[in-house]
């Protein structure tokens, strides 16, 4: 009983999150054309890994400003990188490719990483131990302010001919 007695759901549902966010990256970061919608994937699916850890028990965490502060921070340099990333746009067929873009898969590896410490430092550790919230929720908004500047700077992009088909027709309206 005392191995898994600070051991809970919401521990389960962030290495859930974080296993899915590192999965969702895989095509980003190798450089594969996807959907425009796919960027987005990750950074919720990270912040929802966060906010798991952070919401359990009360919700008060979300009251601590220096943890926001470090958010903010993070979330300023992932959009840095975003607006830096070399991506191609295909306006008609509203795909995207991303190139060198190498960090999403690390953050969201790294995300797994923190889950299992957080995980492994619940199973043997007291009931009033440091958590990896800080940790998750900085890799979180980091990719959540890339992927913001992504989608933003998507929309101002040059087309890039991604599709080997016509282009699709026009609607009429």
């Amino acid at each position: 009983m005392t191995l898994v007695s600070n051991v809970y759901l919401t521990h389960g549902l962030m290495l859930l999150c974080a296993c899915a966010a590192t999965y969702a990256a895989l095509p980003e970061s190798t450089g594969r054309i996807v959907p425009e919608w796919r960027p987005a994937v990750t950074p919720l699916l990270a912040a929802m890994a966060a906010l798991s850890l952070i919401a359990y028990p009360t919700w008060g965490e979300l009251k601590n400003p220096g943890l926001w502060m470090f958010a903010i921070l993070a979330a300023v340099a992932g959009a840095a990188r975003g607006y830096w990333l070399r991506l191609y746009v295909d306006h008609s067929w509203r795909l995207i490719r991303l190139q060198k873009a190498y960090d999403c898969l690390g953050a969201a590896a790294a995300l797994i990483g923190l889950s299992l410490i957080e995980i492994a430092l619940a199973a043997i550790g007291p009931a009033d131990q440091p958590t990896m919230e800080l940790g998750l929720t900085v890799i979180a908004s980091f990719l959540v302010g890339r992927s913001a500047a992504v989608l933003l700077r998507s929309r101002q992009e040059p087309q890039s001919d991604l599709h080997d088909s016509p282009a699709p027709p026009a609607a009429e309206g």
